[in-house]
């Protein structure tokens, strides 16, 4: 509790600004496939020499996600099946918090809030302020990629205060009056082999409202 109060009492600071805590259903998939039999056959005598088991250089999409979304604020977005969160409000400001588990290690947080005067522009700058007031150093974001007249996305990288390298991407979105800033991330060595699964949960990310041109 302590640190999502922290975490609101920053990004309040930041944002200058859903009351609910998004609510979750099981999107429909298909089931994950069983491990096949081992077909290894064992030897006697000396031992055969084993092989030296490599981590995949990309981690597989997960198959079993839910939908989180909140009526009130207006937007939805998809986790993997087994994503722990958290989720408050304070002034105005609505944040969401989410970690989803090994292998992949990947951070989510969504701040909702409203202010009819701001651009995408706007957003990433206090994208950067945010990162900043969680004292995240060497912020770099490089130039966004405009996906649409509501939506734009942006690579980033930092470094914590325990000196740990982290990278994601940081998708805004703005409807007029509300406004999005989605923050998805790993440890930065960890990126590559993660990018697949950030790009699929930023990706999933809708606002009801259509956005400000009524097609997003």
């Amino acid at each position: 509790m302590k640190k999502i109060l922290f975490i609101l009492c920053a990004v309040v600071l930041v944002a200058g600004a859903c009351s609910q805590k998004p609510a979750t259903t099981t999107a429909p998939t298909a089931a994950a496939p069983k491990p096949a039999a081992s077909t290894a056959s064992t030897t006697t005598g000396s031992s055969a020499p084993k092989a030296e088991k490599k981590a995949p250089s990309t981690n597989p999409v997960p198959a079993d996600w839910i939908r989180m979304y909140d009526e009130v604020k207006g937007y939805e977005f998809m986790v993997p099946q087994g994503t722990k969160d958290s989720q408050d409000t304070k002034d105005g400001v609505d944040v969401y918090i989410a970690s989803v588990p090994a292998p992949y290690g990947i951070g989510v947080m969504v701040v909702a809030f409203k202010n009819k005067t701001l651009s995408k522009e706007d957003l990433l700058q206090r994208a950067q302020n945010v990162l900043k007031a969680f004292n995240v150093k060497d912020v770099k974001i490089e130039p966004p990629k405009e996906l649409s007249d509501d939506y734009s996305i942006a690579t980033y990288t930092g470094t914590g205060d325990d000196g740990t390298a982290s990278k994601g991407k940081i998708l805004v979105a703005t409807d007029v009056t509300d406004n999005y800033i989605m923050f998805v991330d790993s440890v930065a060595g960890q990126f590559d082999a993660n990018e697949k699964t950030i790009d699929e949960i930023w990706g999933s990310f809708g606002m009801y409202s259509g956005g400000s041109s009524g097609n997003s």
